[in-house]
């Protein structure tokens, strides 16, 4: 598997870096303190797959990566600044730190549309653009505060940015139906279901894959 994902990608060169990620963490009511823990947790033991770090090695000037947590209207914070991650080891670095990152709100609503507008701005702070530009948004329920999200990630979306979801299913109405529906826009834009957060490392497993190689997209 590594071997192919390494042959997806393009000969190094001198650009920034292959791809700008955002993480973008919900901490809305709906995810309690083991669910948040197993969240941060399973993101964490994703990077450090082997066939996820190999993969990032391999990428021309390696990955920028940030980690913002959101909730309701005016809740969303940046608890990790942009990272370059390239060897191991500065991905084990930013996954120590990522770790220690508690979330930053409680019993907050839930406004997707304000977690993309936060999201965006932080490609702002890059002093140079990556090749790629990723929100990789998570949740496990649909907006209930803040404007309409469709209108908010089409704009996204129509600047280059590609907008990818982690649902948690499960609840009602169906977060999975208004992922697609409603949230994922852009460049092989794809939504990554996982139906317990048990299961959310190997979700983001799954995920990180596909983002980090998105030629391996078209084999699917």
């Amino acid at each position: 598997m590594v071997l192919l994902l390494i042959l997806a990608l393009p000969p190094p060169g001198s650009r920034a870096c292959e791809i700008a990620l955002v993480i973008a963490l919900d901490v809305s009511r709906s995810v309690d303190k083991s669910e948040y823990a197993l969240m941060r947790n399973g993101i964490g033991h994703a990077l450090l797959d082997d066939e996820i770090t190999n993969l990032i090695a391999w990428m021309p000037g390696g990955m920028k990566v940030t980690v913002t947590q959101w909730g309701g209207t005016g809740q969303q914070r940046q608890p990790i600044f942009w990272r370059r991650l390239s060897k191991r080891q500065s991905v084990v670095e930013f996954v120590e730190q990522l770790i220690m990152v508690n979330r930053g709100f409680w019993y907050a609503d839930t406004s997707v549309s304000e977690a993309l507008l936060h999201a965006e701005l932080m490609f702002h702070q890059l002093d140079h653009p990556c090749r790629r530009q990723v929100i990789d948004v998570s949740g496990d329920g649909i907006s209930n505060a803040g404007p309409e999200v469709y209108p908010i990630s089409d704009t996204i979306a129509a600047r280059g940015i590609t907008i990818n979801g982690l649902v948690v299913a499960g609840a009602r109405p169906d977060p999975v139906a208004y992922y697609l529906s409603e949230v994922i826009r852009g460049p092989l834009a794809f939504l990554e279901v996982t139906r317990s957060y048990e299961n959310y490392e190997h979700a983001m497993k799954r995920k990180l894959l596909r983002e980090l190689a998105p030629n391996l997209s078209l084999l699917d």
